[in-house]
């Protein structure tokens, strides 16, 4: 089976109620067109038996001995030389035939019998042929031996018919017949076509919902669906529910993890801190590594769970303009200017939003000389996040190292490193990106795109 019929069910449905049709209406146009033939052929062999009757009536034998016709067939082609229609009376010694004739005899030798089954109708001793005529005419010829009453002697009375009359009416039967199933083919397969359309709707339905649900970031499936399709929902909404319990757990299990360990490594920072020259930097190096690894796959695995969650859709700026107020206090004696502009809404969980505008807005004030700015737009469900400071700002070849992981452009600055890989990171979970180019402002502009979803 095709590839692209394995995976539609439509196509597949198509497909079947085509070849079902096509064999349905094949054997039924076969079937009509043998019905009308038989009774085509019955009608003319009725008529030939018809005309036989009268010519026998009409014959006789004369004082002399011989066969003669006391009244013409009233059939007017009996007349005309080579007409197809024909009539002749053998007996011994004696041939009648009819002017239609001419100069031929009718021929004796039979093509094929019309039986029963094909559509004759004979009399009880009657045969219904086919035989080759005069002209290279095909004629339906009925022959019967008959004893006149005036003699003992049988008379062989044969009366024919050109087929070409039947031959024609049969071919314009069968091309009316062949149109009439084509233009029924058709209509059925557009009904057939309406069935499937119809019958699947419920699974475009189920799509959309799907979609729907990304996109608000639902928990769940609702609505009234149909009996077949009322299970696949029962089963998605449990799963659904399982992989968010699961997900939840694996973000406390990170947050504990955590506070676990960070308690130790802070200890070891500490105790390193106390020994002897070179020693105290090799520990303290090994201690911040570590550090490092920490934050970075604590930082991941809380973003990944997040976003496999489902979660309402937030206000972005409210949680910009706190976290704003935040870092203000936190640098408080360098009076960074810190303002936040626009409003929009964000498709995802409130901690990831934080954790992201976190790192943006903390590198920038580590940056800025006096001012950092926060501009939120919400455009076509996208959320843009636009975050600048006045500081020294970044060369164009260094920023792809800045969103990497540990791009540490400056080693003396604090920090390790994480900030906007990781804010990176957590925005492709959400299909977001981040962007770096310079400020108007003199700094460095980070643009943050975020899904916005749907009112």
């Amino acid at each position: 089976m095709p590839v692209h019929l394995r995976r539609s069910l439509a196509l597949r449905l198509l497909a079947v109620a085509a070849i079902w049709l096509a064999a349905a209406l094949g054997v039924s146009g076969w079937l009509l067109s043998a019905l009308f033939e038989r009774h085509v052929n019955q009608t003319y062999v009725r008529q030939l038996e018809h005309q036989l009757a009268s010519l026998a009536a009409a014959l006789d034998w004369s004082a002399e001995g011989k066969l003669v016709l006391h009244r013409s067939p009233a059939d007017p082609r009996y007349e005309l030389p080579y007409s197809g229609a024909y009539w002749q009376a053998r007996a011994p010694g004696t041939l009648l035939r009819s002017r239609s004739l001419w100069d031929t005899e009718m021929p004796a030798t039979a093509l094929r019998r019309i039986s029963d089954a094909s559509g004759a109708s004979d009399a009880s001793d009657g045969i219904a042929e086919v035989r080759s005529g005069p002209n290279r005419q095909s004629l339906l010829v009925v022959s019967r031996q008959l004893v006149l009453a005036s003699a003992d002697t049988p008379v062989e009375i044969s009366v024919a018919l050109d087929r070409t009359e039947l031959r024609a009416a049969r071919r314009s039967f069968n091309q009316t017949l062949a149109w009439s199933l084509t233009a029924l083919g058709l209509g059925l397969m557009l009904a057939v076509a309406a069935q499937v359309r119809f019958g699947l709707a419920p699974l475009a339905r189920l799509r959309r919902a799907l979609a729907t649900m990304q996109a608000r970031r639902e928990a769940s499936l609702g609505g009234a669906w149909p009996a077949e399709v009322e299970p696949l929902v029962t089963e998605i909404n449990a799963l659904l529910a399982h992989n968010a319990q699961a997900l939840e757990r694996s973000r406390r299990q990170a947050a504990d993890l955590a506070h676990a360990v960070k308690t130790p490594l802070a200890v070891l920072a500490n105790e390193a801190a106390a020994l002897p020259g070179a020693a105290a930097l090799a520990v303290s190096g090994q201690v911040e590594a570590m550090r490092r690894q920490v934050d970075r796959h604590l930082a991941r695995a809380r973003a990944a769970g997040a976003a496999g969650a489902r979660g309402e859709r937030i206000d972005a700026a409210p949680a910009l303009r706190e976290l704003a107020r935040a870092l203000a206090r936190l640098h408080r004696e360098r009076a960074l200017e810190l303002t936040v502009d626009g409003g929009g809404h964000f498709a995802g969980d409130r901690q990831d939003l934080v954790e992201m505008l976190g790192n943006l807005l903390d590198n920038a004030c580590q940056w800025a000389r006096t001012r950092v700015r926060a501009t939120l737009r919400e455009d076509a469900g996208v959320l843009e996040i636009l975050v600048e400071d006045d500081g020294a700002g970044m060369p164009p070849e260094a920023r792809a190292l800045a969103t990497a992981r540990f791009g540490r452009l400056d080693e003396a600055a604090a920090g390790s490193g994480l900030g906007l890989a990781i804010v990176t990171e957590i925005a492709a979970l959400y299909d977001g990106s981040l962007a770096l180019a310079s400020s108007p402002l003199g700094g460095l502009a980070a643009c943050l795109r975020l899904p916005a979803g749907q009112p």
